[in-house]
């Protein structure tokens, strides 16, 4: 025992040592309300993104029907009503271990990483016609 240990326990102070640090990150059981219609997996925050208004815009949905996550958190959702994703990444490969994670999905629409996806109109007209194709 080093001695910080035994000055801490001279003191009558117990330490404690988490065996799942994950689950105070919110990592472990991402419950998803049922309000929520649209999934957004990526490795950027697009929660205050004017693309995200705008792609919400021609889904008919609003800011609170979505739920933004990263592709660590995508593993642990929980829910069972039908949902769309939106994934945003640039590696295939990425996308392929996601998609067994894609609970329920009623759709899933991939796109490039976000850096890339707003600088390439090719991009941005291959999610408009995946959204056109409901």
């Amino acid at each position: 025992m080093d001695r910080r240990n035994l000055l801490l326990k001279e003191m009558g102070i117990t330490q404690w040592q988490l065996y799942r640090p994950d689950v105070l990150k919110g990592a472990v059981g991402i419950a998803v309300a049922e309000h929520i219609r649209l999934i957004v997996v990526s490795d950027e925050n697009l929660n205050r993104s004017p693309l995200l208004t705008d792609v919400l815009l021609s889904l008919t949905l609003k800011k609170e029907d979505c739920l933004c996550l990263n592709y660590d958190q995508i593993q642990h959702l929980a829910l069972n009503h039908p949902i769309q994703y939106w994934l945003l990444a640039e590696n295939a490969e990425k996308i392929d271990r996601t998609l067994p994670y894609c609970l329920c999905a009623e759709r899933i629409y991939r796109s490039p990483d976000y850096t890339r996806f707003l600088t390439s109109p090719e991009a941005k007209r291959e999610l408009w016609q995946q959204i056109q194709q409901i």
